[in-house]
């Protein structure tokens, strides 16, 4: 659910790009901004799980069911967890990853896409 929800925010923000790029700048750099999102999306995702895979194994973690009903519903949505018997299997690393990426993004994007502050010469 985490992962497909940050999918989502992705694909609106290329569009959100896209449009303010082409009612700027034109369609020439809305194509290549498009681009360069979808460039930089791809090379993050990997480097980030990277350094993700450090500290999650692939395989993730198991624990026996919780007895708290609350801990077990907001297990059961995270989309971090598989049943399997009295057990569950936790694996958080693409979710991580994509959480880890979407920050470093955020960050990144607010200063390239802020707007330049233009003075004015009296």
């Amino acid at each position: 659910m985490i992962i497909a929800v940050i999918y989502f925010i992705h694909v609106i923000f290329a569009a959100y790009a896209f449009c303010r790029s082409y009612q700027n700048d034109g369609w020439l750099q809305a194509f290549l901004n498009l681009g360069f999102i979808i460039t930089l999306f791809a090379v993050s995702l990997t480097v980030c799980e990277l350094f993700v895979g450090i500290f999650i194994p692939d395989t993730g973690y198991r624990m026996q069911i919780p007895d708290n009903q609350v801990l077990l519903f907001l297990l059961k949505i995270s989309g971090f967890y598989a049943q399997q018997g009295t057990t569950i299997t936790l694996t958080p690393k693409d979710s991580i990853t994509l959480l880890f990426v979407a920050v470093l993004e955020f960050f990144f994007y607010r200063f390239y896409f802020k707007k330049a502050s233009v003075t004015k010469i009296a």
